[in-house]
């Protein structure tokens, strides 16, 4: 016969023991759902980030649409033109896309001072009024012209996709980007921050384009240049872009001189663009060189995508 004590205390405990399971099963009910919730957040958050990317990348190729619109319609590059315009931000479904095309001949080519001609030595002038409108000490320009020595070609992401030019730097050289600079023997990165937004690093010899150039350049590229004939220089710019070196001479403001017309321009080549893309909560942004020559398609000579 069972005792009644017994059969209490084997009742309770397969109570318990219920219970147990029940809230077991209960955990991993909570786990599952949480797991397939964070699952199922992951593939949304993975294809806002396909979509962005893909968003920004379709950027770079409107811009290159746009820039071979403009090399038939126009043979000089000025701030007037459609390209020149930024994209403002867009709303897309579920998202937005903004971005904006830059003359990279608008800036110093710091690859320049790779090349022992006229263009070289110019540019290094240009580069030593520069740094001194910028307070940088000149032993950081010497430094930089050092990097440039002769290496083993073809190491360079600044070179991806480049294709041979009349104008291609001398066997021997490569192209640096200007953000490298700040790694070299002797270069301040404060001062590298400095004049990034005027400086450039192209994969070939460039002429300075004097419809694009910021102030701060034209201020630099010139000799006798006071700060009132730039502000006039740069309202007449805006009011007739040149259309030749010489008509840019022709409308110097009184004292300024040109040292050497035949690192200008009045065309350009080279377009940095950028793409900034967003869907859901991600982000994305495309940078891509363009290199346009008028006659083909716009060249993506090197690209990044974040």
């Amino acid at each position: 016969m069972v005792r009644p004590a017994l059969t209490r205390r084997s009742g309770g405990a397969a109570l318990v023991l219920a219970m147990l399971i029940a809230a077991l099963a209960a955990v991993v009910a909570i786990a599952v759902a949480a797991e397939q919730q964070r699952w199922l957040s992951e593939v949304a958050n993975r294809r806002d980030q396909v979509q962005a990317q893909a968003l920004a990348l379709a950027g770079v190729q409107w811009s290159r649409q746009i820039m071979q619109d403009d090399a038939r319609n126009s043979t000089i590059d000025h701030m007037g033109e459609p390209w020149a315009f930024p994209l403002p931000r867009t709303p897309l479904e579920n998202g937005s896309i903004e971005g904006g095309i830059e003359d990279a001949q608008g800036r110093f080519n710091v690859n320049n001072l790779a090349t022992d001609n006229a263009l070289g030595k110019e540019e290094r002038a240009r580069l030593a009024r520069l740094f001194a409108n910028r307070g940088i000490a000149p032993r950081t320009l010497e430094a930089i012209a050092a990097t440039l020595l002769p290496v083993v070609a073809g190491d360079s992401a600044s070179t991806i996709g480049a294709q041979p030019s009349a104008q291609s730097l001398p066997p021997g050289l490569r192209p640096v980007r200007v953000a490298e600079l700040a790694a070299a023997r002797g270069v301040n990165a404060r001062d590298v921050a400095q004049i990034m937004p005027f400086t450039v690093a192209l994969p070939a010899t460039t002429a300075l384009n004097v419809n694009t150039a910021r102030p701060e350049v034209l201020a630099a590229a010139l000799v006798g240049l006071s700060a009132d004939g730039l502000a006039t220089l740069v309202a007449e710019r805006a009011r007739k872009p040149f259309t030749t070196v010489a008509d840019f001479r022709a409308r110097l403001p009184s004292g300024a001189s040109i040292p050497d017309e035949t690192t200008l321009s009045v065309g350009s080549s080279y377009f940095l663009v950028s793409v900034r893309a967003r869907q859901g909560e991600t982000l994305a942004q495309a940078r891509a060189l363009l290199r346009r020559d008028g006659r083909e398609w716009p060249i993506v000579v090197w690209q990044t995508l974040e």
